[in-house]
């Protein structure tokens, strides 16, 4: 064995002897080094699974020899019982709208939707509104509140009433009892827009795209000096935004056309709605120029309307109605004349309109007046009469507050705003130029954006 000197050398000359006390001072040099050094803290932290890794390999029984030693596996199959699911989230309520078939009632309409409420339908059968109004019109809406478990909370709509006036029919189940009404309720308008790439017809793609059919109506009034709307063939697109009615966040009606594009045979044509006041307005280009001629003359000469088309609260019955005309105040025994070359189809006395003349012009489009004292002397069905010619006289007939002439217009037997479908489209005034161009610039740029997108759009109001 060799002998180490004082200081560690060997006592034998030519042989290299291992320093084992600096050996010793390695694991204290690196000890004061990990303290003294934070990265080197961070190596450590980070090496830490490596070593956990090494050191289970370690450890494997049999060491390096059993790792390629074959394992004996075993499959154990128990079936296991699943915990009790317990959900704490109810029923979400939501309203959901169903188009009304020939022959529906209320309570078939749920049946079909699998809504059934016992205690709902027994409310109906005993309701205090009137029979009447409680049935359905096919093609009509109804809106129905139910939840995904099938249970009802409400119903809401809009039906004629005995006077053949729109009324919004309110169904709704209240601290746990049901109630029923048409009475004034809050409601909101805002703007829908569509766009639509025809395939095939125009009515159908609208159709499709869910536009209402009083907006198609006044659609197809709006360009018809320029075309008409089924003229339009595949590949022609159609752009819209229209107002909406809504009560508690759901559609109930629709207003008037805001502004409107049509590219048809690669000619773009537009309108825009300009307000003239509060009750009335018409259609103009992006000139400011009037998009429809309209009739040569207004019903009443001279006259403007004191109350516009659309929902509105009726003064008498105290309820929120769907007025279907323009509403022009008078004194009594005013003349009324026939703005459009016309034949008599109605001249007859009702019960809320009172008096009433009913004038077919063209195989689409009729105009009724309302309230009327008295006809004018050869007014009956079937008479013939020109632009120009009186029908009738002012009068407050009916249900009125007072004398004045209700005036309505209808498309295909929908009732349209006669303000901008059928009278006399006024030219702008210096200070209406400026209004109207301020309201041009916001509708034609959502137009723009309509544009810019290149598929249908059928926003969900």
């Amino acid at each position: 064995m060799a002998r180490l000197g004082p200081r560690g050398r060997s006592a034998l000359p030519g042989i290299k002897v291992m320093n084992y006390r600096k050996l010793l001072q390695i694991p204290q040099n690196c000890t004061r080094h990990l303290v003294n050094n934070h990265l080197s803290w961070l190596g450590l932290a980070a090496s830490l699974p490596l070593f956990g890794t090494l050191t289970a390999f370690a450890i494997a029984p049999g060491g390096y020899q059993s790792a390629s030693a074959e394992v004996s596996v075993q499959a154990i199959t128990q079936r296991l019982a699943l915990p009790t699911f317990t959900s704490s989230v109810s029923h979400t309520r939501y309203w959901r709208d169903v188009a009304i078939r020939r022959g529906d009632t209320i309570a078939g309409t749920l049946n079909r939707i699998g809504v059934q409420d016992s205690e709902a339908n027994h409310f109906l059968s005993a309701s205090p509104l009137s029979r009447d109004l409680l049935k359905l019109k096919t093609g009509a809406t109804i809106s129905v509140q139910t939840n995904d478990a099938g249970e009802l909370f409400g119903l809401r709509f809009l039906n004629d009433d005995e006077n053949g006036e729109k009324v919004l029919v309110v169904i709704e189940q209240k601290n746990g009892q049901w109630r029923a009404s048409a009475d004034p309720v809050a409601t909101q308008t805002i703007e829908s827009v569509r766009s639509v790439t025809l395939t095939s017809s125009a009515s159908g793609a609208l159709a499709r795209a869910q536009v209402p059919v009083e907006v198609r109506a006044q659609l197809s009034e709006i360009f018809s000096d320029q075309f008409e709307l089924s003229s339009l063939t595949a590949g022609d697109r159609i752009r819209l935004v229209y107002e909406t009615l809504l009560y508690h966040g759901s559609p109930i009606a629709s207003g008037n056309v805001l502004a409107a594009e049509i590219e048809h045979a690669g000619v773009l044509h537009q309108a825009f709605y300009f307000a003239h006041d509060s009750e009335s307005g018409a259609y103009y280009d992006a000139s400011g120029k009037p998009v429809k001629k309209g009739f040569s003359r207004q019903p009443i000469s001279g006259a403007s309307i004191s109350s516009g088309f659309g929902m509105r609260y009726h003064p008498i019955l105290q309820a929120l109605r769907m007025h279907e005309g323009v509403d022009y105040a008078a004194s009594v025994g005013t003349p009324i004349v026939a703005p459009a070359d016309g034949v008599v189809s109605a001249a007859e006395t009702q019960n809320g309109y009172g008096n009433v003349v009913t004038l077919r012009h063209n195989a689409k489009l009729s105009t009724l007046y309302a309230h009327m004292s008295n006809f004018a002397a050869g007014i009956r069905p079937g008479a013939r009469v020109h632009a120009g010619d009186v029908i009738g006289y002012v009068g407050t007939t009916g249900r009125s507050t007072g004398p004045h002439l209700h005036f309505e217009v209808h498309i295909n037997d929908q009732p349209v705003d006669p303000a901008t479908t059928a009278l006399p489209s006024p030219g702008l005034s210096a200070a209406q130029r400026v209004a109207f161009h301020t309201a041009y610039n916001k509708l034609s740029a959502n137009l723009k954006l309509l544009r810019d997108i290149p598929v249908n759009v059928a926003q969900l109001d």
